[in-house]
């Protein structure tokens, strides 16, 4: 799992898809943090990003390093409302709080994948294929 992490880490601008009606959608999104294995993010309850989650939990993403390795996670989205996560991605994120303030604002929405595939890629090696 750590150089999943650390690959995340180094690299959360993620690019993360959806299905909307079978239709696949493709946004970026950041990868805020890990806990013991659960990936943790956050998005606005009004977006229709919010509305593709909760139709279908399946999702995966994606992140470059811009040279030479890039990372493909697979997974089902759990909504999960945590006060806590949300505080950390904002202490984490002056970006994030900027545009929620607080973890209590009603839009203001986290979700987790807990169990998920992970495929490091590279130009030069073969793929390394992870699963937690």
């Amino acid at each position: 799992m750590k150089p999943v992490i650390d690959f995340l880490k180094a690299n959360p601008s993620t690019q993360f898809a959806t299905s909307d009606n079978n239709t696949p959608k493709v946004r970026p999104i950041l990868f805020p943090f890990d806990e013991n294995g659960v990936l943790w993010f956050c998005t606005a309850k009004n977006k229709n990003f919010w509305k593709e989650l909760n139709a279908n939990p399946k999702v995966e993403f994606s992140s470059f390093d811009g040279v030479a390795k890039w990372i493909r996670v697979s997974g089902n989205v759990k909504l999960i409302d945590n006060i806590d996560v949300k505080k950390k991605i904002l202490e984490l994120y002056p970006t994030i709080k900027e545009i929620y303030i607080e973890p209590t604002n009603p839009i203001f929405a986290s979700f987790c994948l807990e169990h998920w595939t992970a495929t490091i890629y590279s130009f030069t090696d073969p793929p390394v294929q992870y699963e937690f």
